[in-house]
């Protein structure tokens, strides 16, 4: 059953508990006025078992009063026109909600939480902040108050509120807190190093480490702080410990591997690669490898090796290189060898490298914030 389907049965239910103790005539009124409001509930009943829900909402709508009784039925309305997608209608609803001066504290607190959602989902975010902070003023729901905010400065890429929201939420025990608070850091630490702040860079990735050490991210845009200053030891350090505790990103570390070794030593940085496939095997190891033997001149020994992975571990990424490295014996090579290089590397760009652990969104290039689930650093490699 569909969620909106779902809260109008609710609805329902609770107008039919209505009737066992409220009496919305008079007792002078007459039996034909008490007959006509059942007979009402009666006609919104057979709407929604004849799974016609806009005029059952219609009718349920039309049958209820604002009063005392009725918030939570009222409330109830605006999330079921919110669910299916009329956030216009909902808007409303709350809204007259929350003119009413007959609401107590829980009631008011309640309404002001469905606008505020009501807001969000409209993409009316200035209203919905609003409305959050004052949620958190009062002192209610402060914690999904903190939750939605973070989400809407997120959207918003505004990232030092986003911060200021993940600490509030870190210091409130919340369930991944630590990574949600070093990834906005990261964020604000990635800015900073792009426009030149290398201060608020190192500050905020201080910090990033110091509320959870194995933030990747953190450690990348470290090493490239220090490269910036020709900082190359601590560099290497910071890259050394990456490939320590997450070897399962090492395809990232092999572009800072080459800044850090490469102009100085060039050996180191062969070894390194070497080293690291012979450790974790991996195709985007194996590539960097082969791209070193041939800028070097050592294409024998690059022939060999490309020969080795055709073997052993077949890709289409191999394949490619194969095809530009023969490219050099035109008696091996024509037209349809170049039109397979095309179609290989087509294919090549298309393919998932990353995994989200939690969703299993796919992509081809790393994700910090999956699109898909909004779970922060969940991207793995494939």
């Amino acid at each position: 059953m569909d969620i909106w389907l779902f809260l109008l049965v609710l609805v329902a239910i609770l107008i039919g508990w209505l009737l066992g103790r409220w009496r919305p005539f008079h007792r002078k009124s007459s039996e034909t006025g008490a007959d006509r409001f059942s007979e009402s509930y009666a006609r919104g009943l057979n709407y929604l078992l004849a799974d016609d829900s806009d005029n059952a909402i219609k009718t349920f709508t039309d049958l209820i009063e604002v009063n005392k009784d009725t918030i939570e039925i009222h409330i109830a309305l605006g999330n079921l026109f919110r669910s299916k997608g009329e956030v216009d209608r909902a808007i409303k609803v709350h809204q007259n909600l929350l003119a009413r001066p007959n609401l107590n504290r829980s009631q008011r607190h309640m309404a002001i939480a469905e606008l505020a959602s009501d807001y969000l989902k409209a993409g009316l975010l200035d209203r919905a902040e609003k409305l959050y902070r004052e949620m958190i003023e009062l002192k209610t729901d402060t914690r999904v108050a903190y939750r939605r905010l973070l989400d809407l400065y997120i959207t918003e890429k505004s990232w030092q509120e986003a911060a200021d929201c993940a600490l509030v939420l870190y210091q409130m025990k919340e369930p991944e807190g630590s990574v949600v608070y070093s990834q906005c850091l990261c964020e604000i630490a990635d800015m900073a190093l792009n426009s030149g702040n290398n201060g608020l860079a190192r500050k905020s990735l201080d910090r990033a480490l110091e509320v959870d050490t194995g933030c990747v991210r953190a450690g990348l845009l470290l090493i490239k702080l220090y490269l910036n200053s020709d900082n190359i030891s601590a560099a290497k350090k910071i890259l050394q410990r990456l490939i320590r505790q997450n070897p399962e990103y090492l395809q990232l570390y092999i572009e800072p591997a080459r800044q850090i070794y490469l102009n100085r030593e060039t050996q180191v940085y062969q070894e390194f690669l070497q080293d690291q496939y012979q450790a974790h095997p991996s195709t985007r190891i194996a590539m960097a490898l082969l791209e070193h033997y041939v800028d070097n001149g050592e294409t024998d020994k690059a022939r060999q090796f490309l020969s080795d992975i055709l073997h052993q571990s077949p890709s289409f990424e191999a394949f490619e290189f194969a095809l530009r490295l023969l490219k050099s014996s035109p008696d091996q090579l024509g037209e349809t060898w170049d039109r397979l290089s095309l179609f290989l590397k087509s294919i090549q760009d298309k393919k998932t490298e990353f995994t989200c652990a939690r969703c299993g969104y796919d992509s081809h290039s790393i994700q910090w914030l999956c699109p898909s689930c909004r779970n922060w650093a969940s991207m793995k490699s494939v």
